[in-house]
């Protein structure tokens, strides 16, 4: 297993985890992430084991208990992930999406990039998790508390969204066809709806 150990010049300084409804990963204020298996390591004559592991990991029908994590490297994909909100069974707001400090995970846990596994031991995960591959990582057992360094609430993140879409509009002057009096009346118009619509979590 420790032979495909993602090198630590490798790993991006920040992490980002969607922990939802039905996740075999578990969250706690005092301790942070816990895998669903906190004990199973695999040996040279178990890799086979690890193998089948990392394919169930990303299939959403399988439920045993598995050593690993699942991270996204990009935010904006993670963010996007969770407001799709794919998981089956749950309809509801309950999601959170953490960034983690992998600076504080590289010296203390195993830290697996995807994209490598796939590669290295020539697998293929369910295709409704392929968008996945190029941006994930896994890590075994455990995410101390220590290492998550921010929290977003699902309004947060969707507010966060527009807010950024906003500011894209603002950059690319998306007023450009108004002029002197008119263009601050519209200027106002656009921050009296940007503001509503932060207020009630659009």
């Amino acid at each position: 297993m420790d032979a495909y150990v993602c090198p630590k010049s490798v790993v991006p300084d920040k992490l980002y985890r969607v922990h939802y409804p039905g996740s075999r990963t578990t969250f706690a204020s005092s301790e942070g992430f816990s895998a669903s298996d906190t004990s199973k390591v695999y040996s040279n004559d178990k890799l086979s084991d690890f193998k089948q592991d990392i394919v169930n990991q990303f299939t959403w029908s399988c439920r045993k208990s598995l050593p690993f994590i699942s991270l996204f490297s990009d935010r904006e994909h993670a963010e996007n992930w969770g407001c799709k909100e794919p998981w089956h069974g749950h309809q509801d707001d309950g999601w959170s999406l953490y960034v983690i400090d992998a600076t504080r995970l590289k010296d203390t846990n195993r830290l697996f990039k995807l994209s490598d596994l796939l590669e290295e031991l020539n697998l293929q995960i369910p295709a409704p998790a392929g968008r996945q591959i190029h941006g994930a990582y896994l890590c075994l057992h455990h995410i101390p508390v220590e290492a998550i360094i921010e929290k977003k609430s699902p309004s947060e993140v969707k507010a966060g969204k527009y807010e950024q879409r906003f500011a894209e509009g603002v950059n690319s002057d998306y007023l450009e066809e108004y002029s002197g009096s008119e263009r601050e009346a519209m200027q106002e118009n656009y921050n009296t709806i940007f503001e509503k619509n932060i207020e009630n979590n659009w």
